[in-house]
């Protein structure tokens, strides 16, 4: 509730969304009860993720928050995953002028450039892309279940 509060003060009470009794989302409601978007939180990439050098590999958390109409991202935080390695390989994703990329953007625009409007890192462009598939797959979760419980 506090990381989504960090990154849309409005937010006075969160609901999970589940299906399959995993929690999908939450929706988050403002005092007054009114509905201000869904918020997400997400490893990246997935701690379950096992291939050779995966341990030595960075992980991040990221959470956001997007609008009910397009579901577009309202606001996003990337951070250093507390199980990823001691030595980050870069903490560029984590800032802002990586971040703010993804604020306004669609699921459809949310991809590497030339194909979408995320620019990656240069050095990290696993990583970069990771985190920018991780976010769209994400959306399409919850539009695809937002749209069939409401």
């Amino acid at each position: 509730m506090e990381i989504f509060k960090q990154l849309l003060p409005q937010i006075a009470q969160v609901k999970p969304l589940t299906s399959n009794a995993e929690i999908v989302c939450w929706e988050a409601y403002d005092q007054s009860g009114t509905l201000l978007g869904y918020a997400f939180a997400k490893d990246v990439p997935e701690l379950g993720a096992d291939f050779p050098g995966m341990e030595d590999m960075d992980k991040y958390q990221v959470t956001g928050i997007v609008d009910t109409k397009e579901y577009k991202i309202i606001n996003i935080d990337i951070s250093l995953h507390p199980k990823g390695p001691e030595e980050p390989w870069t903490t560029e994703i984590t800032e802002p002028k990586f971040k703010k990329q993804y604020i306004g953007l669609t699921v459809k625009e949310i991809e590497l450039s030339p194909d979408g409007k995320i620019d990656a890192i240069s050095e990290a462009t696993l990583s970069s892309n990771w985190v920018t598939t991780a976010i769209r797959d994400k959306l399409e979760e919850i539009i695809k279940q937002t749209k069939t419980a409401h």
